[in-house]
């Protein structure tokens, strides 16, 4: 049997590093491969982070050479290296093994999802369903833990605001100013003080040879990260829902005082692009279409060479290659049309499974809710055996004592059930005609109209285009829409 291994990192195991984690895994997994006459062709290892299909290469590309039926089976840890992600990527990869009768081998159990008793594809399913159950409450976890955190004003972001490092002290870690936190003062007094524009700067700096975080060079989108970033004053952003910011005083010392941030905050606000009076709107994806390079939203230009609107990308020597306004927009209501098709495959084909589990959890909520009406009858009973002198004082409390233990733990499991989330089918159902009514009217719309009905339904386009257009050849580049659901 022709095999490939897949090796993905779970975030909840913080002890190790993702190379041990990795490495650990791919010992297991060899030696499994070898005790089964597995002859392994292929090792995918997963380095970045995501729990989206979307946010994994190595996933990507495993599942291409599983519809290319370049293997018999494919091996993991568990099943939930796989997919902890949302039901469309889990109907994704449900979908693809079991039209190439492809196996996927753990260390529990092999799954052979093309069976005809269906056994399999049941606790694949199933498998897959209560590990994404089991993320959320863990995430749910990790979240309140954070949030306290940054209440406490520790920083727990991955990534450190250029000009800082971090160092542990008591319960978490406080972001300690480095030297490059002199160039972060430098690009405030510039840009304030010396009233140098944000290319002005870029350029100063990649003259004296200064590196940003993560490029060579710096370049605009980089300079204004650093402008707008309230960390610099002393300041922790948390984690927000639903774009509500909240902003606690930080442990850590500031880089840049109060007055100077607001004054550079000023200007950026004076400066921002906004559509001229009296003069309509022209670019259908204005603020909306963005760079997959460094994130700057993509500027519609016009040219003496090409007589027709181009969108390109405002970041100096950026990679991402311009292309016509109109193709883009084009390619835009496609890929919407395809959104479409791929929700209502995940509607027809597991809707009536949704309701399934939807049943099973309601059922165990019900069950669990007579366990704690019981547990809190059985503390009743024990007063009332204290009071007439059957229990001693220490007896009543041991046996209270065990049963709040029993009433606590059925209470957090029943959370748990409760905050279970079904509405990413709920929210495709909803989200659906909202789409087909996009797509019915759009083309009848000015640029302006178009703009709005796109906002409503879009929370971005990522833009990317590697190469040069041949003449009378179409021009190749790639979309990937954000959709808002309802």
């Amino acid at each position: 049997m022709n095999v490939a291994i897949y090796l993905r990192k779970s975030r909840e195991e913080d002890n190790e590093t993702r190379e041990e984690t990795l490495a650990r895994h791919e010992r297991i997994l060899l030696d499994y491969c070898n005790n089964n006459d597995l002859i392994i062709k292929q090792i995918y290892k997963e380095v970045v982070s995501g729990e989206s299909i979307a946010n994994r290469p190595q996933m990507q590309l495993l599942l291409d050479d599983v519809k290319n039926n370049l293997y018999d089976g494919v091996v993991c840890v568990e099943l939930e290296r796989l997919s902890r992600g949302n039901q469309i990527d889990q109907a994704e990869i449900l979908e693809i093994f079991k039209k190439t009768k492809t196996k996927i081998y753990t260390l529990n159990k092999i799954f052979d999802l093309s069976s005809e008793d269906e056994l399999d594809e049941e606790f694949f399913e199933f498998g897959l369903f209560m590990s994404r159950r089991e993320y959320k409450v863990i995430r749910r976890r990790l979240i309140r833990g954070r949030r306290q955190a940054q209440k406490e004003g520790y920083f727990i972001g991955s990534i450190l605001p250029f000009g800082y490092s971090k160092e542990k002290q008591g319960k978490g870690y406080v972001l300690i100013p480095n030297e490059q936190s002199k160039i972060v003062q430098l690009i405030f007094d510039k840009y304030v003080n010396e009233n140098l524009s944000s290319q002005q700067i870029c350029d100063y700096l990649n003259n004296l040879g200064i590196k940003s975080q993560k490029l060579d060079k710096w370049n605009t989108t980089a300079v204004r990260k650093v402008l707008r970033n309230i960390t610099y004053t002393g300041i922790i952003q948390a984690d927000t829902e639903k774009e509500i910011k909240l902003f606690y005083d930080g442990k850590h010392e500031p880089i840049i005082s109060d007055e100077l941030f607001t004054q550079a905050q000023n200007k950026l606000k004076s400066l921002s692009t906004k559509k001229k009076k009296n003069c309509p709107l022209q670019n259908p994806l204005a603020t909306l279409c963005k760079c997959h390079y460094c994130g700057s939203t993509m500027r519609r230009i016009v040219t003496k060479k090409v007589n027709y609107p181009m969108l390109r990308c405002r970041t100096k020597d950026c990679p991402n290659m311009s292309a016509s306004l109109y193709d883009i927009e084009i390619k835009t209501i496609e890929e919407l049309e395809k959104k479409i098709k791929d929700f209502k495959f995940f509607i027809e084909n597991y809707s009536d499974e949704i309701s399934n589990k939807k049943k099973k959890i309601n059922d165990e909520i019900e069950l669990i809710n007579k366990e704690i009406n019981k547990k809190e009858k059985m503390i009743d009973k024990c007063c009332e055996m204290l009071e007439e002198g059957i229990y001693t004082k220490e007896k009543y409390l041991t046996r209270v004592n065990i049963l709040d233990n029993d009433l606590k733990a059925l209470k957090s499991t029943l959370n748990d059930l409760k905050q279970t989330n079904f509405d990413e089918s709920d929210n495709i159902i909803k989200t659906i005609p909202k789409l087909e009514l996009v797509l019915k009217e759009y083309w009848n719309l000015d640029a302006e109209q178009k703009n709005k009905i796109l906002k409503t339904i879009i929370n971005k386009v990522i833009y990317k285009k590697d190469t040069r257009k041949v003449r009378n050849e179409p021009d190749i580049f790639d979309v990937e829409l954000d959709i808002k659901f309802i």
